[in-house]
């Protein structure tokens, strides 16, 4: 009997780190190529098991996804969560930055395939939002703690105001790389991009901070470099936009 005990816990162990190989794996090559470009088939091979054995794991590519967007939303919860021994301070800014920015990095499918996924992955579609609610609410706890600290000063409208913003930044960042150039479908989201858009989300921030926040603001901001988005968009020729302007002068 505790042979047999024995053998189904092997089995299960063996089973848990299979599948974990499988989303490790997943993740890896959603980031790569994108998600739409990457198939269960694709997973499979690079695994170097049959297609066949991946579906005892997983029925098709949208529960691969669910797992990975449930790890998501655990582990983005997870840290951010306030602190349980004393009040927020100075570094805690920080560390809330960078635990984001390691999020969005790791799972940077996730953001750039955004619409396909709530297009075509029904699980998506219903997780998304709840999440989105998630972290918007423990945004606004995070803010409330830096305001009775003494960090920021902002009314409630404000806090909700400003997380509606960081969210739309975040979630729309890699289509304004799309829109700007600075992405194509031929290259892949550059971690350089990631940290761009958090020196954005930083930057909406600026005017409500008091105090220590300050100090540790400038700091933040002068870690994550300048940016060149804004001098390569304001140097593009705009030769496309000025012929028709000019051909209605002439015409004239």
């Amino acid at each position: 009997m505790h042979e047999l005990n024995g053998y189904f816990r092997m089995s299960q162990t063996k089973t848990l780190k299979t599948k974990e190989r499988i989303l490790q794996l997943s993740l890896q090559l959603f980031n790569e190529r994108g998600e739409r470009s990457v198939t269960t088939n694709h997973i499979a091979a690079e695994l170097g098991m049959s297609p066949g054995n991946l579906y005892y794991h997983f029925r098709n590519k949208n529960e691969i996804i669910k797992e990975l967007m449930e790890q998501y939303q655990h582990q983005t919860l997870e840290m951010l969560a306030l602190p349980d021994d004393r009040a927020l301070d100075a570094n805690d800014k920080v560390h809330y930055f960078q635990v984001l920015s390691s999020q969005l990095w790791a799972y940077r499918f996730l953001h750039r395939d955004v619409y396909h996924l709530v297009e075509n992955n029904e699980d998506f579609r219903k997780m998304y939002p709840r999440f989105a609610g998630q972290v918007m609410q423990q945004g606004q706890k995070i803010y409330k703690g830096f305001v009775n600290a003494g960090l920021m000063d902002m009314t409630d409208s404000e806090i909700e105001a400003l997380i509606i913003n960081l969210w739309i930044v975040l979630t729309n960042w890699t289509n304004f790389l799309y829109m700007s150039g600075h992405l194509t479908d031929s290259n892949t989201l550059e971690e350089k991009w990631v940290w761009q858009a958090l020196r954005q989300m930083v930057f909406l921030e600026g005017a409500y901070l008091r105090g220590e926040s300050r100090q540790t603001y400038e700091g933040l901001l002068n870690s994550l470099g300048s940016s060149e988005l804004f001098a390569s968009l304001s140097s593009a020729k705009n030769t496309e936009v000025e012929s028709p302007i000019q051909n209605i002068s002439e015409t004239r």
